[in-house]
């Protein structure tokens, strides 16, 4: 099977957004004036590090062919949850929110490359499944102050 180079390059970009919001959630895990919202955040590092193994899984495939994509042109420009003001909410509300915004810019990159209709069906599972768990990782206010 040969990826073509477009999807090829969308889902590296992706990669690397995935690769450079680890650091971002491990500090906000670590965070030492916060005590609330780790459940949260820990859920989304687990995401984010099973999504890097599924997608370098499917890049290890012996019968894919890549295209030749120089590194320059797959750098992500953005990361993900590197809001100053995520590290700095007070409470838990305005930590939930802005948590909420970091993970609609995942999602809505994720719909990106799914809405691809050069994307391969197993990497279409792939982002979908991905999709899926991120917005189940959505918990109620309720749930969380239990």
């Amino acid at each position: 099977m040969e990826l073509h180079y477009k999807i090829y390059r969308k889902v590296k970009i992706y990669f690397n957004k995935v690769h450079g919001a680890l650091p971002h959630l491990e500090t906000l895990k670590e965070r030492p004036n916060l005590s609330y919202g780790t459940a949260m955040v820990v859920s989304r590092i687990e995401e984010m590090e099973l999504m890097q193994a599924q997608l370098v899984s499917f890049f290890l495939d012996p019968s894919l062919k890549l295209p030749y994509m120089p590194s320059s042109r797959c750098l992500a420009l953005t990361n993900w949850y590197a809001n100053d003001t995520l590290v700095s909410c007070g409470n838990l509300n305005s930590f939930y929110a802005e948590l909420t915004k970091e993970d609609e810019k995942v999602l809505r990159e994720a719909g990106y490359i799914i809405a691809d209709s050069l994307l391969p069906s197993k990497l279409r599972t792939v982002f979908e499944e991905h999709r899926d768990r991120l917005k189940n990782l959505r918990l109620t206010k309720e749930s969380l102050i239990e």
